[in-house]
């Protein structure tokens, strides 16, 4: 009997448990890990390699290629990181629904033939989901333009140029680019991406340059540098009377050009959340392209507002006419439906509390008012506008304002636009 029970305790130690797991949960744990610690569980036994030849979600990044760096093959390390991912695409025996590529500086980039190859593969293997960060600046294969099952695509340092199609990604509802420039010989073409819900570009060029169709977009956020100017502010009025979000760097807007104040918007009828980042109230353009955004958004729910420091050469004269005069670019009706407004980096300067008194005075329903100090704000200042804001009238008796001191901790950023 105890022979019977030692032989029975010795076999138990010996059982590979975790290669009986269910196929489903050993693929939901290759997710978890780096595309290189997952390719190493083939190793383990036959039932993890037929996993991992199953697993479709691929992710080349700096940490994968960091092994090449450490390997012996000299000036072919390009050449095998190369033939890696060729290995890893070719021996996939299930679709692959999820293919990252992020090449930075550090990295060997691979010839375009190599990026279109495999492309061509990933698109007729059921992709969903496509990420593509290579340097330097490539041409975005065409394959990807007509795929029909990717449905998430982010898409970085490309050109797009001609030859394009006026029908792109038919089946993608959330796109993103990042330091991708639009060629002048896409000007004037309208491009159709029949269900698109999200659009974002962050430092990029030539943004005027792309216009799309889609009666399905509800999200548009345009984020980046100053040398990334928007160069047709019209170009934002095309998409207000769909999208719902409004994500917006106010300093890619030409202040010099006058244009800006005098665009003609259209009623944003269903835009509910506008997130205005650098934006200077002491610039004439800015402060009007904005007041007129308000003017025309009845169904404002919710205002985030980044401030710029420090006034330049902005003709602060004009800004605070724009603010004070009932007949100039002032928000003339009421914000019936604005309930939370949520204002980061302010300085305390008398266009700024002009700017927060306006908003108070022209928001019957609010609730929220959270205002996060200048980091190097003057304490004397700080307590001394705190006192001005709350002596402020306020269409909306339920308004309550609350000051918070600013720390750079990510936990207590009221909002964070850093989203690649």
């Amino acid at each position: 009997m105890a022979n019977r029970h030692r032989r029975k305790t010795e076999a138990d130690a010996g059982r590979d448990l975790i290669s009986e797991l269910p196929a489903e949960v050993k693929e939901r744990i290759l997710e978890c890990l780096p595309t290189r610690e997952a390719a190493r569980t083939a190793l383990l036994s036959t039932h993890w390699n037929n996993v991992w030849l199953g697993h479709g979600r691929l992710v080349f990044d700096p940490y994968f290629f960091r092994c090449f760096s450490k390997s012996k093959y000299g000036g072919e390390k390009g050449i095998a990181q190369i033939n890696t991912i060729n290995d890893i695409l070719m021996l996939r025996a299930g679709p692959v629904k999820k293919f990252t590529l992020y090449l930075d500086y550090a990295s060997q980039p691979p010839q375009q033939s190599d990026l279109d190859r495999w492309c061509r593969f990933i698109s007729r293997n059921g992709l969903q989901e496509l990420n593509l960060f290579i340097w330097p600046t490539y041409m975005l294969p065409s394959c990807i333009f007509s795929c029909r099952t990717i449905k998430q695509l982010c898409l970085g340092d490309f050109i797009f140029d001609f030859p394009i199609p006026s029908c792109i990604f038919p089946s993608v509802t959330s796109l993103a680019f990042k330091k991708v420039e639009f060629s002048d010989n896409v000007k004037g073409i309208v491009f159709t991406i029949p269900n698109i819900e999200e659009l974002a570009f962050s430092n990029c060029k030539g943004i005027s340059n792309f216009e799309i169709s889609s009666p399905k977009l509800e999200s548009l956020r345009v984020i980046g540098y100053q040398s990334c100017i928007l160069d047709e502010s019209r170009w934002i009025t095309l998409y207000l009377k769909t999208i719902k979000t409004l994500c917006l760097c106010a300093s890619l807007l030409q202040c010099k050009n006058a244009e800006i104040a005098t665009v003609t918007f259209p009623t944003a009828i269903n835009l509910q959340v506008i997130e205005l980042y650098d934006l200077s109230v002491s610039c004439q353009e800015q402060l009007a392209f904005v007041l007129q955004l308000l003017q025309h958004s009845p169904n404002l729910c919710e205002l985030k507002i980044t401030l710029a420091n420090g006034d330049g050469l902005c003709d602060i004269t004009m800004a605070t006419r724009l603010l004070e005069d009932p007949n100039g670019c002032i928000v003339k009706q009421d914000l019936k439906i604005l309930n939370t407004i949520m204002i980061d980096w302010f300085s305390g300067s008398t266009l700024e509390k002009l700017f927060v008194k306006m908003l108070l005075l022209k928001s019957p329903a609010l609730e929220r008012v959270l205002i996060q100090e200048y980091d190097d704000i003057d304490t004397s200042i700080a307590v001394k506008s705190l006192r001005e804001l709350l002596r402020f009238p306020r269409a909306s008796r339920k308004a309550q304002i609350v000051c918070m001191e600013c720390d750079n901790s990510e936990e207590s950023k009221l909002f964070d636009y850093i989203w690649f």
